[in-house]
């Protein structure tokens, strides 16, 4: 339930392309750990082929990199960060724009995030001869859905550590606002275990998609109700159902006729004079016309 009066709407329920994605990165976490629970190094093998860095980007050719980055995790808090930011921003804007926009916003700003660190990647292995270790996340394009959110609802208010109220369009500007400076120390070689490149990166990519012509209006918006692949399968069972309905229906029209009849000879010459057939009859009718003592067809 939304409280639009006071300004404040976060998540709802979740949507299609969120579940999508949540269920994606979940997976790979998954299969992440049980790679680092056989072999630590097994598992930076795998981080430094599908992670991002300049060894497999610039040195290998592993271009996938570029895609594959943002669905892997360092950890069981930064994928619940990143799942929870998701969530809390991802669901309203999939809603407002339709799946597929959603989508494709999210996809194209982690690749522009993408583009960023391995520009990153390169002045530093330029400077210092170090392609330094892969990045994983997908924290650039969260961060991207955090700008949209907050171009799309300004005025809206969060409460920061539960406890802090401020309005969206602060929240973003204060983030991207440490994330520019970070991103500056990690040129000057100030590296740390957050990428402030990607997420910066995330914020650049998704401003130039959302100014340009990919504008992300509600052309397409999500409904609950939005007509479902047939399945056929279930089409067929839904079918038979109708169809057995139908058959029990007619019993009970004629079971009726049966028992309507049976009364009118009972009350003009009474009870014995019911042949045995006719008698056979009325208990068929009985049972038909009553299913199940209690049963109530609809």
């Amino acid at each position: 339930m939304y409280q639009r009066r006071m300004g404040f709407s976060i998540g709802g329920p979740v949507t299609p392309q969120v579940k999508t994605l949540l269920i994606i990165m979940g997976s790979v976490f998954i299969l992440q750990f049980f790679i680092g629970f056989i072999s630590e190094e097994l598992l930076k093998g795998f981080n430094a082929v599908f992670g991002l860095s300049h060894a497999g980007l610039a040195g290998r050719m592993f271009v996938w990199q570029i895609f594959t980055y943002m669905f892997l995790h360092g950890g069981v808090l930064h994928i619940l960060f990143n799942g929870f930011a998701l969530w809390m921003f991802g669901c309203e804007l999939e809603r407002l724009w339709g799946s597929r926009s959603f989508i494709r916003y999210f996809i194209l700003s982690g690749i522009g995030s993408g583009l960023c660190i391995a520009l990153l990647n390169y002045i530093l292995y330029v400077k210092y001869g170090d392609p330094f270790v892969p990045t994983i996340g997908a924290s650039g394009a969260i961060y991207a859905l955090l700008l949209a959110y907050g171009m799309t609802w300004p005025e809206r208010q969060i409460y920061i550590w539960g406890i802090i109220p401020m309005k969206m369009k602060y929240f973003v500007l204060i983030f991207g606002t440490i994330e520019f400076f970070g991103t500056l120390n990690s040129i000057n070689g100030q590296m740390g275990r957050i990428s402030h490149v990607a997420h910066f990166g995330g914020l650049l990519a998704g401003f130039i998609l959302l100014k340009t012509g990919m504008s992300f209006k509600s052309r397409e918006p999500f409904r609950a109700n939005t007509p479902k692949k047939i399945n056929f399968i279930s089409e067929y069972f839904k079918k038979k159902r109708v169809e057995n309905k139908r058959v029990e229906i007619d019993k009970r029209i004629k079971a009726k006729v049966i028992i309507d009849r049976m009364l009118e000879k009972i009350a003009a010459t009474g009870l014995e004079s019911l042949t045995p057939e006719e008698r056979r009859d009325l208990e068929w009718a009985r049972k038909n016309y009553f299913p199940g003592g209690t049963d109530t067809i609809h």
